[in-house]
């Protein structure tokens, strides 16, 4: 249990039988004079005790805290029989779910360390043992332990770390971004497969969109950063353990890359307003009869008004063109997209 160490729970264990010894000798009878709580009340009053003295004693030494709680537990033990006392810690484990809780029902409860149930020497724990409880208890682990386990077992040189497994950190990016549930499996092989996938659109996508850019906003200051190469180069330096290309360098250019994107799609809409205002602003019959005030022609009733104004209509429209309504339309994409992906700022 993560408050209560192997060691802890053993001592106490072994020391509630010791008292026991030592009660019967001196009084010639086992009756305790605290009342006996059943298995499932006993491990409920035992774990709240035990998650108290965890919050209480969360700052002293690690010596400190287990000699808390080994008095405590040995205090709690106490009124169970020796007999009964496996099966109480047995349930005690189920509510502190580790590793290191579940070994504790391997070390004898009822009995002095070190001996059996009937007080004769216990044989030693075999790596075989060991293993088997592991293996036993590790269904029940969610797969961020499993990781962690696998990983320290690495550290030790207990098994080689394998290429193909996936870091700790790498899983809880992964659970964070795509809502794993805590016992989902990650196949390390389909995501190299789905990698790969992902890897192929976002290059396309990548060329796709600064090339469109390029030719839409020539002298923009909003650029593609090649500091690490292209993308597809990026990709394969941080893939290889190029130390001068992290993945946070790539994951940058993948946010530039999503920000142009979306601002591209986004200006569609209001770079079409733009235009739709900037013809009515040139175009209309109101601008083009300021036009001809300007020039200091009179436009009245008396003369021949109409005549004058269709002139410079005419005029005007001859600038209309698929050039101009073009260069008209890139333009306010190009402003817009700028300004949203904040290469205008």
């Amino acid at each position: 249990m993560s408050t209560v160490s192997t060691s802890a729970a053993s001592a106490a264990a072994s020391s509630a039988a010791a008292s026991d010894t030592s009660a019967a000798a001196a009084s010639g009878t086992t009756a305790k004079s605290t009342p006996l709580l059943g298995p499932l009340d006993w491990v409920l009053v035992t774990a709240h005790r035990l998650r108290y003295f965890q919050a209480n004693f969360a700052d002293d030494p690690r010596e400190s805290r287990e000699a808390f709680l080994e008095e405590e537990l040995r205090r709690l033990l106490e009124p169970v029989p020796p007999s009964k006392r496996q099966e109480y810690l047995d349930l005690l484990a189920e509510k502190f779910p580790t590793w290191e809780s579940l070994a504790t029902t391997v070390a004898p409860a009822a009995a002095p360390l070190g001996t059996d149930a009937a007080g004769a020497a216990a044989a030693p724990q075999t790596p075989e043992d060991v293993l088997a409880l592991f293996l036993r208890t590790l269904p029940r682990f969610d797969n961020t332990l499993r990781q962690l386990i696998k990983k320290r077992l690495a550290d030790e040189g207990f098994v080689s770390a394998s290429g193909d497994a996936l870091s700790p950190e790498t899983f809880a990016d992964l659970t964070e971004k795509l809502k794993f549930a805590p016992a989902d499996n990650i196949a390390p092989s389909r995501l190299g497969k789905l990698f790969a996938s992902l890897a192929e659109f976002a290059l396309a996508t990548d060329q796709l969109v600064w090339s469109v850019w390029k030719s839409l906003a020539p002298k923009s200051t909003l650029r593609r950063d090649s500091s690490a190469g292209d993308l597809r180069t990026a990709l394969r330096r941080s893939l290889t353990g190029d130390a001068e290309v992290s993945a946070l360098q790539v994951g940058q250019q993948l946010e530039k890359l999503r920000q142009l994107t979306a601002a591209l799609i986004a200006a569609l809409g209001p770079a079409a307003k733009i235009f739709a205002t900037d013809h009515a602003t040139r175009y209309s019959p109101e601008a083009v009869r300021d036009a001809v005030k300007l020039e200091g022609v009179s436009v009245s009733v008396f003369g021949n008004a109409d005549a004058r104004l269709w002139k410079k209509y005419t005029e005007l429209a001859g600038e209309i063109n698929e050039d101009s309504i073009r260069t008209t339309l890139i333009d306010a994409i190009a402003k817009y997209a700028e300004d949203l992906a904040g290469g205008g700022r």
